[in-house]
């Protein structure tokens, strides 16, 4: 037997021993979840952090005086001179969190995974106490063991670890409170209760949309759980499609939004096959599962080309749709007994239904965090399973206590491996490179993970390549691994544009240039040359109006000495990019070394229209007349450029000028600036 009883009053456990059970539980709850992820708290920001800090820090920027801004626009957005390039969500409750943290303590990441440590420590506990509320006539070991299970599993390293999943924690902290708001205002029959259940379901989508996960939830625990009449369990579930249509539809009509899905993120959104859909779906449902089962290898990322593209007949699709319809028809023979296994099975089902990619394709089509509100389904049944495996019955307050120690030590023997898992991959999430090489070995399908990684080795690199001494000749090993990235990404998909424009910047590079030329190997360095072009024009095939890959193409060719066709690809990136700057300044000094002195006057005095606060015109200007003879006037261009977002090197020319002139204070000045820029 492991029907579930309902009852009408709320029956509080009998005695003082249970009383202090629950005390020694709720400590150890306590103690084991900062055992768990204390080590998260000397983590940096990782991967999709830069939401909430640096340059893109769009969430917290300006603290709690953008409230007006956080509520009447999306959640993330990135903007281009002709208007939003990607905008998308809608989750204020989330970056309002994010903007007190940001007015009170600053972009301190300790305290941002201290508080997800806190949130994830709330909805355990509140997760316990809805727990023992539901299985509250069964042994109180039960609850106990689920909560344990489900603390403990690796797949919430992701949520917990990374601060921008906060809006997942929270999402889920806020329906299970609208949960126990429903099931308190059931037992006392209140409707201050059920009113704050509703508002807490708002303030769910309010944090992330996926609260949707917990729609068919609520009256699921209702049916399983209660005596409630089903009219009135059938009023509440409307009131609570109200709420989402509230919380999670309504901002959608007044917010401009903007998102370009990508091949390399689910190849789903452009896949117009249903049978291909529901295969690939199916296949995803039975990676999930497996994940559950073996929480081995964990990864930040998936996408194309991890998770294949399959019909019906794929062998791992047919043991998927056998597994679930078994789960399926289980539940559906222990509905009616209202069996523990039945509502845990169909918990399950039911909150991994919107992330199987059946209905819409989900971003990254596997994603670690969307297992969060699922896998309590699956840690139930494993609990119970590891009650009925020694013969202990759960629904039943009175076991023997050797059967009960029996139950505890498979636990124990179970959370071992899964604190051990979960502990070290915290570390993994320690900062974007550690993170990345960390999954590296496993992600050698996925275009974006390469590209991620080349992306960010480069990063390092040209960090060294900036400093004043070339080091190329170190860096060219890592060089080389960052091209074996970004060309595995265009081996696994030819139509990725950013790794065909990452190649072409590295063949490109002019420190990298400098240090061929300077070791003598022209030949490599024709052959880097004609690389970067053949990269770029790879890129501009695939989207002819690509500014980054026309410049940069443009660049080559002006480095070449192909001052023809180098004016050919600035002119059509400026053409299809009427507001970029850089290719109008090359553009203009190309004009200028031409004789065509107007020309280049007017393309720089078009930059200063654009921006008035780039230093590049000015810079021109100076050299202009440089090349002129015309020293004051040069020197009063440089300063011009001095005054805006001027390269170090204009700073120590400066420095330089007024040095030899015996001018200290201006040459003070400079050099200051000078190194304030190259530190």
């Amino acid at each position: 037997m492991g029907n579930i009883r309902s009852a009408t009053t709320e029956i509080p456990d009998s005695g003082n021993r249970n009383r202090t059970a629950r005390i020694i539980f709720y400590g150890i709850i306590v103690i084991y979840t900062f055992i768990l992820y204390g080590n998260t708290l000397n983590n940096l920001y990782s991967l999709d952090d830069y939401i909430i800090k640096g340059k893109n820090a769009q969430l917290v920027e300006n603290g709690v005086k953008s409230i007006g801004d956080i509520f009447t626009s999306t959640y993330t957005s990135r903007s281009g001179p002709d208007g939003p390039e990607k905008s998308y969500g809608y989750r204020p409750l989330t970056r309002l969190i994010f903007a007190v943290e940001y007015t009170l303590f600053g972009l301190n990441p300790r305290i941002g995974h201290l508080i997800n440590v806190l949130v994830y420590l709330a909805l355990l506990l509140l997760l316990f106490n809805i727990l023992r509320r539901l299985f509250r006539d069964y042994s109180m070991w039960f609850p106990f063991v689920i909560l344990l299970l489900f603390a403990a599993h690796p797949v919430h390293t992701e949520v917990v670890a990374s601060l921008k999943n906060r809006d997942e924690l929270l999402s889920m902290l806020l329906s299970l409170l609208c949960l126990r708001m429903l099931l308190t205002y059931h037992d006392r029959n209140r409707l201050v209760f059920l009113i704050a259940g509703l508002l807490s379901y708002v303030l769910a989508f309010l944090a992330k949309p996926t609260a949707l996960s917990f729609w068919f939830v609520f009256p699921l625990t209702l049916f399983f759980f209660t005596d409630m009449k089903l009219k009135r369990i059938g009023i509440i579930t409307v009131m609570l499609t109200a709420m989402i249509i509230l919380g999670g539809m309504v901002p959608f009509f007044f917010l401009e939004r903007a998102r370009d899905f990508s091949m390399i993120e689910n190849p789903l959104y452009f896949e117009d096959n249903f049978w291909n859909i529901l295969g690939t779906g199916m296949y995803g449902l039975g990676y999930y599962f497996r994940l559950l089962l073996i929480p081995h290898p964990l990864l930040y990322y998936y996408g194309y080309d991890m998770i294949p593209v399959v019909n019906l007949g794929n062998v791992w699709v047919i043991l998927s749709i056998l597994f679930h319809a078994g789960i399926l028809a289980i539940a559906i023979w222990k509905f009616r007994e209202k069996h523990v296994m039945a509502y845990a099975i169909l918990f399950y089902l039911f909150t991994i239904a919107m992330f199987s990619n059946i209905v819409s394709p989900v971003p990254g089509i596997i994603g670690e965090r969307f297992l969060l509100v699922p896998s309590l389904g699956f840690v139930m049944v494993l609990a119970w399973l590891i009650f009925r495996l020694f013969k202990a019955r759960p629904e039943s307050s009175v076991n023997k206590p050797v059967r009960i120690f029996l139950v505890m030590l498979l636990t124990v023997l179970i959370l071992a491996p899964y604190s051990y898992k979960t502990i070290n991959r915290n570390k993994r999430w320690y900062s974007d490179m550690s993170l990345y090489r960390a999954d590296m070995k496993y992600l050698d399908r996925s275009v974006k993970a390469h590209d991620m990684m080349g992306t960010m080795m480069m990063k390092q690199i040209n960090q060294e390549l900036a400093k004043p001494v070339n080091v190329a000749k170190f860096l060219m090993p890592d060089i080389e691994k960052a091209i074996g990235h970004f060309g595995r990404a265009v081996e696994i998909w030819p139509g990725h544009v950013s790794s065909w424009t990452n190649l072409g910047m590295i063949y490109n590079h002019p420190r990298i240039a400098e240090h061929l030329l300077a070791a003598g190997d022209t030949a490599r360095l024709l052959a880097f040359k004609q690389k970067a072009a053949g990269s770029f024009r790879k890129a501009i095939g695939l989207e002819p109006e690509n500014g980054k890959a026309l410049f940069n193409l443009g660049l080559t060719y002006e480095y070449t000495g192909m001052i023809d066709s180098a004016t050919y690809y600035y002119e059509r990136c400026i053409e299809h990019n009427p507001k970029i700057i850089n290719p109008r300044s090359r553009l203009a000094d190309l004009r200028f070394m031409q004789g065509e002195v107007q020309e280049a006057l007017m393309l720089n005095q078009e930059i200063i229209r654009i921006d008035p606060n780039e230093a590049l015109p000015y810079v021109s200007f100076g050299n202009y007349y440089m090349v002129s003879g015309d020293t004051l006037k040069a020197i009063e261009s440089y300063e011009e450029a001095a005054k805006r977002n001027a390269r170090p090197e204009v700073y120590s020319f400066l420095g330089q000028y007024y040095l030899e002139k015996g001018d200290t204070e201006k040459a003070d000045l400079y050099r200051k600036k000078y190194l304030d820029a190259t530190r």
